[in-house]
């Protein structure tokens, strides 16, 4: 039962939260690399961005992981001697400190809204789902209710975003993206 109980504590706590942001970007990057290479014959493949995008995830991650690590390595090198009983108390609390609920429902949110993306690209195109996407992302991380003055703005960045994206793919790479014109 306590093992039950320091297994809850710890998933709900910072290390947690990654935890499992590591295990779905590695199920994210299997499936981006089954797509198809993410090079072909010098030039690049619909999986080319996927498994780019689970790569930086990775690294960011393994940031993370060792800011972590050094700041645990810091504090104990700092504080004074303390009994096995008090390592043990120090250590439960820091890992199985529970996270905001609010840090759980913005991940929830982002990854709903990244399954709704990826299921909307190809039938509806890559102009209003991206649109879609960067502004669900805007709203996700946005602190607050938005002014509706503030709504029309990232709306504006939001189609940017989606017309930048569509001419670096389009213009450089000369990948061609799903539209709802072609």
């Amino acid at each position: 039962m306590k093992l039950l109980l320091r297994a809850g504590g710890w998933l709900g706590g910072r290390r947690g939260v990654v935890a499992c942001l590591l295990a779905v970007t590695l199920i994210y990057l299997v499936e981006a690399f089954k797509i198809a290479p993410p090079l072909h014959n010098g030039a690049l493949t619909a999986s080319f961005f996927p498994v780019l995008l689970g790569v930086v995830m990775l690294l960011a991650l393994a940031f993370v992981v060792r800011a972590d690590r050094h700041a645990d390595g810091d504090s104990a090198e700092e504080e004074a001697p303390m009994s096995e009983s008090d390592q043990e108390a120090t250590q439960a609390a820091t890992s199985g400190e529970p996270a905001p609920a609010s840090i759980w429902q913005g991940a929830l949110a982002v990854t709903l809204a990244t399954g709704l993306y990826i299921s909307l690209f190809a039938s509806v195109g890559y102009f209003l789902s991206t649109f879609a996407y960067a502004f669900a992302m805007m709203l996700i991380f946005g602190a607050g209710r938005p002014a509706l003055r503030s709504l029309g703005f990232k709306a504006l960045v939001a189609a940017v975003i989606a017309l930048l994206g569509y001419a670096l793919f389009e213009l450089v790479f000369q990948v061609r993206l799903p539209t709802l014109w072609r």
